[in-house]
């Protein structure tokens, strides 16, 4: 089989943290699986660069751009107050305990008293000190916890239906991702890629990891395959993907994954840094000339063969207690019988230190227990008994009451160095607005807001969203957001929301609460009323526009 060919040197350079020549490419074997001892090989041959370049940023011997070439591929990046945030990779969004302990104490010894969690199942660190990030990332790298390949132009952190295996999902995805993302090691370092790249598995149609919007995603049929989708993605110009492959043996997970890889390595775009993402093949090269090239490569990649996976399942063995649950809509029900899950939403996704250690603190002596982060930014405590419940929900309960009040935000403008407007002030805004109001829990849907054209909050996908700018007035420049509505993810009804129109920040909570009084008024709730009132809700939002 032939290789892809390799970018040529000075693009490489430009979008690669690694200097990657064609016999390093054409000389690698990749595996299904990599041993502890290999990648620890491959961190620490690696991490020299890292660490050469933070001391001359720390020095002040280059800038934050010629900076961020380098650090991003580890994980880091400069914030704009000029302390850090590192990102931790939790593969499937699924933090065990251990894990979670070691971050905890991590954050103390540092001084971190907030984390992120992110769109993409990741923990962020933020306002982490340059000389913190060098031995952090070790000191995870040493417990198993990886930050290596966690941004940059790299396979990012894959995601996975939340509480896969423990809900009502045609079967447990978890496994499958776990491995995906350990045989996405390989590429750090080896192979540079145009752009970042997103996978994602999906246990069922609600497709909350937005799998038919990934570079590649696997969703999961009701026969125990996969169906699997290609070049799709958010931010600036977002495309859902196409289906490539329908019900494929979960056994052959890889060759696809390793086939997509294959592909953007060779046709990606490593010229034009806004169009580089896997989604503008689309344009440039065409649907239908894709699938060919897919399944052309595809059959070569099967054809050497080697990488066949068979993962464990996770295995519970905890027995429920017979008990009732408490009347609480965090509260969720198990597949397991007597089990049940706790949700918690802390307001904008960001996570205090002393609130994670007291989920785990309290989860310590409860078999089975574990964490699950979700791609909204809150998380899941999974496998509690009845007795375990109340407890848990009294330790969570300065996260959000309901649907609305868990919006999804990035981080914003304040800590991001390329965000616009401040999301995060906008959703404590229009929370603390319809709070006020004493506005039902019900009545209006969770929204995600986003500060720049990035659109981390994927603000594309959301029934209501919310995307940042900067607009000019008689009183200067303020924060502004395009609204948009009428995003779906679910499987079959998939839609982008559509940019109706832009408020200045400060005149949004005023809308959402008379949109609220309305739903009120009529007895109903947003999911119910907008399939039937879209244009009446476009027509409120100009009502407050610029």
């Amino acid at each position: 089989m032939s290789e892809p060919a390799a970018p040529n040197s000075t693009s490489s350079k430009r979008m690669s943290s690694f200097d990657v020549s064609r016999e390093d490419i054409d000389a690698y074997q990749l595996s299904p699986t990599v041993s502890p001892d290999d990648r620890d090989q491959m961190v620490r041959e690696n991490f020299p660069q890292f660490n050469d370049a933070s001391h001359q940023f720390e020095s002040e011997l280059i800038d934050a751009k010629k900076y961020k070439e380098i650090s991003t591929s580890f994980g880091e990046y400069v914030q704009r107050n000029d302390l850090q945030m590192l990102r931790i990779r939790v593969p499937g969004g699924r933090l065990t305990l251990s894990h979670a302990k070691v971050i905890i104490d991590c954050c103390h010894y540092y001084g971190i008293d907030q984390l992120k969690i992110s769109t993409g199942q990741a923990l962020q660190l933020h306002d982490v000190e340059p000389h913190a990030g060098r031995r952090l990332i070790l000191r995870l790298h040493d417990a198993g916890i990886e930050t290596f390949g966690a941004g940059g132009d790299n396979p990012n952190n894959v995601t996975a239906s939340p509480l896969s295996g423990v809900d009502d999902g045609y079967f447990d995805v978890q496994p499958y991702a776990e491995v995906a993302d350990r045989f996405l090691v390989q590429y750090f370092g080896i192979s540079p890629l145009p752009r970042k790249f997103k996978i994602g598995f999906a246990d069922g149609p609600a497709n909350e990891t937005h799998v038919s919007f990934k570079d590649l995603g696997y969703m999961a049929n009701p026969d125990g395959t996969f169906d699997v989708y290609a070049i799709g993605g958010m931010g600036f110009k977002p495309l859902p993907g196409i289906l490539v492959a329908e019900h494929i043996d979960p056994r052959k997970t890889l060759y696809y994954l390793r086939t997509m890889l294959d592909l953007f390595i060779q046709y990606g775009n490593y010229k034009q840094h806004l169009r580089a993402r896997s989604r503008f093949l689309q344009q440039t090269m065409g649907i239908d000339k894709f699938r060919e090239l897919f399944d052309q490569h595809l059959s070569e990649v099967m054809y050497e063969g080697g990488l066949d996976i068979e993962p464990a399942a996770f295995v519970y063995t905890k027995k429920g207690d017979g008990g009732a649950a408490p009347d609480d809509w965090r509260v969720v029900r198990q597949k397991q019988d007597g089990l049940w899950a706790v949700r918690y939403h802390p307001f904008g996704g960001y996570l205090q230190t002393a609130r994670l250690e007291a989920i785990c603190e309290l989860a310590k002596d409860s078999q089975d227990a574990e964490i699950r982060l979700d791609p909204f930014g809150g998380l899941y405590v999974i496998n509690l008994a009845s007795t375990e419940l109340q407890p848990m929900l009294d330790a969570t309960a300065d996260g959000a009451q309901n649907e609305f009040e868990s919006s999804v935000a990035c981080v914003g403008h304040k800590r991001c160095d390329i965000g616009i407007a401040e999301s995060q002030d906008l959703l404590g805004s229009v929370v603390e607005a319809v709070r006020k109001k004493g506005i039902k829990p019900d009545v209006l849907p969770r929204m995600n807001i986003s500060g720049c054209p990035s659109t981390c909050g994927d603000s594309a996908l959301g029934k209501i969203g919310w995307r940042g700018m900067r607009k000019k007035t008689p009183d200067g420049p303020r924060d502004a957001f395009a609204f948009m509505c009428g995003g779906c993810a679910t499987l079959g009804h998939e839609r982008l929301a559509k940019e109706q129109c832009v408020i200045l920040a400060d005149r949004i909570p005023d809308f959402l609460v008379e949109l609220a009084l309305r739903l009120e008024g009529a007895d109903t709730t947003f999911d119910e009323w907008f399939p039937t009132h879209e244009e009446d809700l476009i027509d409120l939002a100009k009502s407050y526009a610029m």
